[in-house]
């Protein structure tokens, strides 16, 4: 916790002396804490790469945000987004994934070879949920449609539109993301009695006071046999391990790497003996042991998730760092970041049997492309703002040297490293992956 008393020390600083003398430019850093210099991470070995990709309908791909990223700059009339186009238009905002084309085929073939020629090494999918009263291998909602269609095994000739044509992943591998929070922790499901007859109830939402195992409901009925709660996350995980078997799935030591969503959600009296049920289920299914990833909010401290995923999961990453309202930071990104990531990877390594971290960077931020509001610090595309933040991310990854980059195609928050136009706006065309090859490829 000591880092954060410095920064909220710093800031009161800055508070303080900007306060002395409206006439000068405010204060530096000189001399404080955060006055030092990164060091320069020279590559010696490759840095896997994974980015988040989104297709859309999902992740805040609307045709609202892609209008506020296309948008021309205009102060006067307060349009302050990026003011880029993606070489593809929105390609198709309201595409549905359940009638393919051969467009969207050619548009994700496109995204694989940029990914391949900018040195990214997997895709970080969309996040799945549980489906109500299915069983292992159908526990899954979500966009699943769309994990078929990127790794090419989409039976797209038999959709609406389709004539056959295929993704080719080639080299480019992928992970799944699990969202632990929704549905199986929340209240909705209903209840059954172990006849298999409904209650009338519903189960409740965990948290501190509804804990999993005080509350391990039964809420599924399927082939004459009642499932609780835990079985369900074992049959959500389980359906889940399906992808493993593809050739495509990105492993770590030969372990099928799973990113987790809103672990922080998961209120268990042991999350360690939940874990090692769920790990026992999947390598009993299909043979594999995970290697397990949860994703933790941005600037939170590492201790405060001990009774939710310590002992539980092999790593944790942080959400894109730039997604935050404390404007003070934006003045010291850089250095902020570096010292949270940091401190987060040495309390892990130290603190919870050797966990390793993750660090997930950000190409840029908008929060007026989210919502139209000015909310948020803005971070522009630029190449060497970009440079710094990978530099970062070398520096504060763990033994694996992984990174995770947020994103390849987001709109949401405008943080992407698909091409856009560079005859339109402030296009960039290809720079930002090529910046991901030159500081991540040996």
């Amino acid at each position: 916790m000591k880092l954060y008393k410095k920064i909220a020390a710093f800031t009161m600083g800055v508070i303080l002396l900007g306060s002395c003398d409206p006439s000068d430019n405010g204060p530096g850093v000189d001399g404080n804490f955060l006055d030092f210099e990164i060091p320069e991470i020279k590559v010696t070995e490759d840095y896997p790469v994974g980015v988040y990709y989104f297709y859309t309908g999902t992740g805040g791909q609307d045709a609202n945000r892609y209008k506020r990223l296309f948008d021309p700059y205009d102060l006067d009339d307060k349009k302050v987004g990026p003011y880029v186009d993606f070489e593809f238009d929105n390609y198709g905002i309201n595409q549905d994934v359940t009638k393919t084309t051969d467009e969207m085929i050619d548009i994700i073939q496109q995204h694989v070879d940029w990914c391949i020629d900018g040195g990214v090494d997997f895709l970080i999918m969309p996040a799945l949920r549980a489906e109500k009263n299915k069983i292992a291998p159908q526990c899954m909602n979500g966009d699943y449609r769309f994990y078929d269609l990127v790794r090419g095994v989409n039976p797209s000739a038999s959709q609406v539109g389709g004539s056959g044509k295929k993704v080719n992943m080639k080299s480019l591998k992928f992970v799944a993301t699990i969202n632990i929070e929704d549905p199986i922790s929340k209240d909705g499901w209903e209840t059954y009695n172990p006849d298999g007859t409904l209650t009338g109830g519903k189960m409740k939402t965990l948290s501190n006071t509804v804990i999993l195992e005080e509350n391990d409901d039964l809420v599924a009925f399927v082939n004459g046999k009642t499932y609780s709660r835990t079985d369900m996350f074992k049959e959500f995980f389980k359906s889940v391990a399906t992808y493993f078997k593809d050739e495509h799935y990105y492993r770590i030591n030969g372990k099928p790497l799973v990113v987790l969503q809103n672990p922080h959600k998961l209120y268990t009296e042991d999350c360690k003996a939940f874990y090692d049920g769920i790990r026992q289920a999947v390598k009993e299914y299909g043979g594999e042991d995970m290697y397990i990833v949860a994703q933790q909010d941005a600037w939170s401290p590492p201790a405060r998730f001990e009774l939710f995923y310590k002992g539980g999961v092999d790593a944790v990453t942080h959400k894109n760092m730039y997604n935050q309202n404390v404007w003070d930071r934006s003045l010291f990104y850089p250095q902020a970041i570096y010292l949270n990531w940091e401190y987060s990877r040495e309390y892990f390594r130290d603190n919870w049997s050797g966990t390793d971290y993750i660090p997930t960077g950000a190409v840029a931020f908008s929060g007026y492309v989210d919502n139209g509001n000015y909310d948020k610090p803005t971070v522009d595309f630029n190449g060497d703002t970009f440079r710094t933040m990978c530099n970062v991310m070398k520096s504060q990854a763990g033994n694996h040297k992984i990174v995770f980059i947020d994103s390849f195609n987001q709109i949401q928050y405008g943080s992407f490293l698909e091409p856009t136009k560079k005859n339109y706006g402030n296009g960039f065309g290809t720079l930002f992956l090529d910046i991901v090859k030159e500081q991540f490829d040996r």
